[in-house]
């Protein structure tokens, strides 16, 4: 039985890539509403609604052959009533989770959502039978259910009407209306096979062959990707600075005042130049304070050390560079 319905619904490991929706797939559908309208013919004429409402009773032949006592039609056993309600509700289900199963690629297929698809109209149609007309039950049950969350991840937002097309036969079986509800299920089969089809509400496919939406899925991935990647290493704060100054005493001076305020730490590693009214150049190993970047220091060195200070470069202190401390005058 199992291998039965499965091979009808044909989802799981072994379904294709994109499925498709041929012949095959409206015979079953044909062959399940078939079965679906002789069980909600079948059950109407064998225990009728009766004019006064209520629940089903048995037609006077059944009545006849069973016992030739009663003098009125008799009511079906509240448990067999909600039994034959809730199958007409699960057979006339089957062919909204075929049509869900056989128009979804495998990246949105949910499997949990088409056995909540073929689940839920039963459960509803049961809930309708226990509550029928008693308003104090009808209280007692919304109690329950709002103490109760429940929470349902769809992938697409049109599986969204899977599940009230789901409740709306739930709803109609419930209040014996099956017939309702096979045209509910019939209506909302054509409906999605239709937008399927014709894929309407998609997006324009370009003159390339539907190379567009392949970009366009490309491009979703990249941003995916980009937003599941780890962020970028912070900037190095530890630093190369050299500095050209015009005189080596008053600008060695204004460089280290400076950097006193700028930096957190810094070090004179190199002295050169300065032969023959040539500049000065004055090399060192600094840390940057968090509340000032790299520019921000080149910027106030050029601005504040002048006159003394004509030039200043930056760049970030390579992980090999180890040495030398010591001051050497060029």
């Amino acid at each position: 039985m199992k291998n039965m319905f499965a091979s009808l619904l044909r989802h799981g490991t072994a379904a294709p890539v994109a499925r498709a929706l041929g012949a095959p797939t409206a015979w079953r559908l044909l062959g399940c509403y078939a079965v679906a309208s002789v069980f909600v013919v079948g059950l109407d004429m064998a225990a009728p609604l009766p004019d006064t409402g209520g629940g089903r009773v048995w037609t006077g032949w059944l009545q006849d052959f069973a016992s030739t006592t009663a003098v009125k039609p008799e009511a079906l056993p509240v448990w067999l009533d909600a039994l034959l309600a809730m199958a007409g509700a699960f057979l006339i289900t089957v062919p909204i989770v075929i049509v869900y199963v056989r128009t979804r690629t495998h990246e949105v297929f949910d499997d949990s959502l088409a056995n909540t698809i073929l689940v839920l109209p039963p459960i509803v149609t049961a809930i309708l039978v226990v509550v029928h007309t008693s308003l104090a039950v009808a209280f007692s049950l919304a109690g329950i259910v709002a103490a109760v969350r429940f929470r349902i991840n769809l992938k697409e937002s049109r599986d969204a009407l899977y599940i009230f097309a789901g409740v709306a036969i739930g709803f109609a079986a419930g209040i014996y209306a099956l017939d309702v509800a096979l045209m509910t299920s019939i209506v909302f089969v054509l409906l999605e096979i239709l937008i399927w089809r014709t894929d309407l509400g998609a997006a324009t496919v370009s003159p390339a062959g539907g190379q567009g939406k392949e970009k366009e899925k490309e491009k979703e991935k990249a941003r995916d990707h980009d937003a599941r990647a780890p962020e970028a290493d912070p900037p190095t704060r530890d630093m190369v600075l050299r500095v050209q100054v015009t005189d080596a005493d008053a600008g060695r001076h204004a460089v280290e005042s400076l950097l006193e305020t700028l930096t957190k730490s810094w070090h004179r590693v190199r002295v050169g130049g300065g032969r023959d009214g040539a500049l000065v150049a004055i090399d060192y190993e600094i840390r940057l304070r968090k509340r000032y970047s790299a520019d921000e220091v080149r910027d106030r060195l050029r601005r504040d050390g002048q006159p003394f200070i004509t030039a200043a470069e930056l760049a970030p202190l390579e992980p090999a560079a180890t040495g030398g401390r010591t001051v050497t005058e060029g």
